[in-house]
């Protein structure tokens, strides 16, 4: 009679290790969210000027002024993108005279008007967001644009309102669109190698 229950003992300890859960296949884990710099891109109002900050925190403000130079009878870069109070020179590095005339971008208004010497510069500091048209009275054909925003992550939506913004780190932002003078703040979450986004001003 002691045959049948050793047999019976050995077919359970068989089952017992097939069943263990250290045999069971665990489940495969999540990928992970990509965390690399991404491209925010979308539409807003054509010639609007769209900015990145983020969510917490402030951007610090970069060393040093900005610089647009007057050389060969232009205004280098021909677009210049300069922080919210960042200081700006104005430099001329020829060896003739000219000026810098500079009104903001929607309405006209002067912003400044200063004759610049050979070798030497204006310093101006923006303190509003916005769009500045620059130019020279003494050349009419050097014509150049100041975007002052208050982050480093900006862009101008094109004449079909599309705009892309690259090298996004991932994170929590806040999107400001600024158009005509009026500002719209939104939360962005920035996730993936790209981020779609359709801006509006009421």
């Amino acid at each position: 009679m002691r045959r049948p229950l050793t047999t019976a003992f050995v077919i359970v300890s068989c089952c017992a290790l097939a069943c263990s859960p250290a045999e069971q296949k665990a489940p495969a884990a999540a990928a992970p969210e990509p965390s690399g710099p991404g491209v925010v891109a979308g539409t807003a109002p054509p010639g609007a000027i769209v900015v990145l900050l983020p969510a917490t925190g402030e951007v610090p403000m970069p060393e040093g002024p900005a610089v647009m130079d007057q050389y060969a009878k232009t205004f280098v870069p021909n677009i210049l993108y300069v922080r919210v109070g960042q200081p700006v020179e104005f430099r001329n590095s020829e060896d003739m005279p000219h000026n810098v005339n500079v009104t903001r971008r929607g309405t006209g208004t002067a912003v400044f008007s200063v004759a610049t010497e050979p070798q030497n510069k204006h310093v101006h500091t923006f303190d509003r967001t916005g769009q500045y048209d620059v130019m020279c009275d003494i050349h009419p054909g050097m014509q150049a644009l100041v975007v002052a925003t208050p982050g480093p992550l900006a862009t101008i939506a094109d004449e079909q309102g599309a705009f892309q913004i690259a090298d996004v780190p991932a994170g929590s932002y806040k999107v400001a669109v600024t158009f005509e003078g009026r500002t719209v703040e939104r939360p962005l979450e920035v996730k993936g190698p790209r981020t779609e986004v359709r801006l509006t001003i009421p």
